[in-house]
């Protein structure tokens, strides 16, 4: 996620408009560093040697290249890749920063001096703060710290307790999760040996609330008014009609027999009472 492409540069302006300059040690992180001191979002390496800075996110207005043509060597290590000619390698600063704040559901934490190797003496804290999640994937894509001074730790972001601690000796897992919705992510290296560190991908999980259930003083006619509702902005054209016939909490009453005997009668009347009227009208006739 911190490499976000490889892109066309015509020249005139430039993909990223900021602050600049050349190097014949350049590399990927002195580039980043030098924008992220500048207080710049983006930066761009090209040709080897020239580093691009700029907060514009429309860094693609020319176009984007296959990741082949950026593979110029940085002058300052010939193992990485910084852009190439008219082709400009862009990375996020946040790369190989020494510390940070993340909300995002998902990201990468770097070590600090990304892709280079971690300095000595290096004392870094990243937090992690998702709220509503309950809890977090954790994935290190790469690990590689030599011996058991330097480590990385996870804490909880409440109570700072360390969760897991990991180093030379004792390397994390392939993936592991924490019941969490903020975690500090601490790093420390010492100052004797240094190698390439780490690249950690989180994932935040926010689980669906628990749908609600009718309580004991609602019907079951109220229940199902609500889901009919919630359903008429999905399905219009549906047309559903629910007939309650009873209420949970209100057993069914029997209908007590001299109602249905006066109901006879009333019909019985009324239908004698027209036929009568017919008879005097065709008598009339």
């Amino acid at each position: 996620p911190g490499n976000l492409g490889c892109y066309k540069d015509h020249g005139n302006p430039p993909p990223l408009t900021g602050a600049s300059k050349t190097s014949n040690r350049l590399t990927i992180q002195t580039c980043i560093s030098f924008c992220r001191s500048q207080r710049f979002k983006f930066a761009g390496m090209e040709s080897g040697y020239a580093c691009f800075c700029g907060n514009s996110p429309d860094y693609w207005k020319y176009g984007e290249a296959a990741s082949t043509e950026c593979n110029s060597v940085c002058f300052g290590d010939h193992t990485q890749p910084c852009g190439g000619d008219g082709r400009i390698i862009v990375f996020d600063t946040l790369v190989g920063a020494c510390g940070g704040n993340y909300s995002a559901m998902t990201s990468v934490v770097y070590s600090p001096d990304f892709p280079d190797a971690y300095a000595t003496g290096r004392v870094c804290y990243w937090t992690i703060r998702v709220p509503g999640a309950s809890h977090i994937y954790f994935n290190f894509a790469l690990f590689d710290i030599r011996d058991s001074a330097d480590m990385v730790e996870l804490l909880d972001g409440y109570t700072h307790r360390v969760l897991v601690r990991f180093n030379g000796r004792n390397r994390p897992p392939s993936s592991f999760n924490i019941s969490l919705d903020f975690v500090i992510l601490y790093f420390f290296s010492d100052r004797i040996n240094q190698a390439q560190g780490f690249a950690v991908l989180y994932q935040a999980v926010k689980e669906d609330p628990p749908q609600e259930r009718p309580t004991a003083n609602q019907t079951l006619a109220e229940v199902i008014t609500e889901q009919a509702n919630l359903s008429v902005s999905a399905a219009r054209s549906s047309k559903v009609l629910y007939v309650i016939t009873t209420s949970p909490s209100h057993p069914p009453q029997t209908v007590p027999g001299w109602t249905v005997y006066g109901l006879a009668t009333l019909l019985i009347l009324t239908v004698t009472a027209i036929i009568a009227k017919i008879l005097l009208h065709i008598t009339f006739k």
